[in-house]
């Protein structure tokens, strides 16, 4: 029986790896074939997939409804920019322990939330997001205030420019947040294809049934906060690396985003947490291509991608709740 396992944990493991690999080489090509504005954009898609992700995991798979994966995010965004500003740690260092400080913000949040479901628990989490900008203001001579904490994504390392040249740097910031978008594409998928994915699943069709199945759902909702909490911190560290970390780069609207990103894509999919996060990020620019053709005053122009987002958010919620990549798998089984 355990050689049985053993070898299912194996073929789930090369069935990620698989995944990742091919992910990686995409975004690699389409890299080489985008300008610095487009490789920039590339790369917030790499540092929000991460995110979205993590909605993914509690909404979409435990089914535990959170509005405030923004705030899990800041917590990353802090932790990364005080380690480096203040402790003087490499990106490489702060991040993994921005991760590991977002993940007991999450063990904290997932004991106190483990008896809540749905409203209650969506506007408990929704509270923590609102919270920010009173935090950082409280703690002022540590966290800022609103004015936030400066961070520098830095240089590449010697043998990286001896081995590929000098990078641009929203090339840079692509290859910083490459291989961390990889990691948890594979952790992701691991889940999902394991035990624990199956006992998530179940816990979120039907809590009653779990528990008679013998899953521990109060153990199993906490764990899958740590794990969301985790995805989200190393989101929000790398988002830091954008320049800034404040209240401002990390307002409860990101929270919608996420969520937003996943519904559009398909809130049970990796595939539509991507698909989602490309659509959030580059609609501005496809709308915004679109009303070149116009004559609109700025204010309209300003207003349209978010006007468009809802729309599309809720034509997906009516007419097709499983998004685009659910249709596709749906569609898939159906052949």
């Amino acid at each position: 029986m355990r050689a049985v396992s053993k070898a299912k944990n194996h073929s789930i493991a090369r069935k990620s790896l698989r995944r990742t690999i091919f992910f990686v080489a995409a975004i690699l090509f389409a890299a080489s074939t985008f300008d610095a504005y487009n490789q920039a954009q590339l790369a917030l898609v790499l540092i929000l997939f991460i995110g979205v992700l993590s909605v993914t995991l509690l909404t979409g798979i435990s089914g535990q409804l959170s509005l405030g994966q923004g705030a899990l995010m800041a917590v990353g965004g802090y932790c990364m920019a005080l380690l480096m500003t203040n402790q003087g740690y490499s990106l490489w260092v702060a991040i993994p322990l921005a991760m590991v400080g977002s993940a007991l913000a999450g063990l904290l949040l997932g004991v106190s939330a483990a008896r809540l479901t749905g409203p209650y628990l969506a506007g408990t989490t929704l509270v923590i997001a609102l919270a920010i900008p009173t935090l950082a203001n409280r703690f002022m001579s540590v966290l800022k205030g609103d004015e936030g904490l400066p961070v520098d994504v830095g240089y590449p390392p010697v043998w990286f420019t001896n081995l590929f040249g000098e990078p641009s740097y929203e090339q840079w910031q692509l290859y910083v947040a490459l291989p961390f978008a990889a990691i948890a594409l594979f952790l992701a998928s691991n889940i999902l294809l394991s035990r624990t994915g199956r006992m998530w699943r179940a816990i979120r069709d039907n809590e009653t049934a779990a528990a008679l199945s013998g899953v521990n759902f109060s153990r199993q909702k906490i764990f899958v906060f740590v794990v969301s909490a985790t995805f989200a911190g190393l989101s929000g560290a790398l988002y830091g690396l954008r320049g800034l970390v404040g209240p401002s780069v990390y307002p409860v609207s990101l929270s919608l985003l996420l969520l937003t990103a996943a519904v559009l894509g398909g809130i049970r999919s990796i595939f539509g947490a991507f698909i989602g996060t490309v659509i959030v990020v580059f609609l501005p620019d496809w709308i915004d291509a679109v009303l070149h053709q116009f004559e609109l005053s700025e204010q309209v122009s300003n207003f349209m991608p978010a006007l468009v987002s809802s729309l599309l958010l809720i034509l997906t919620v009516v007419i097709n709740p499983a998004g685009v990549a659910g249709t596709h798998l749906h569609k898939h089984k159906h052949k």
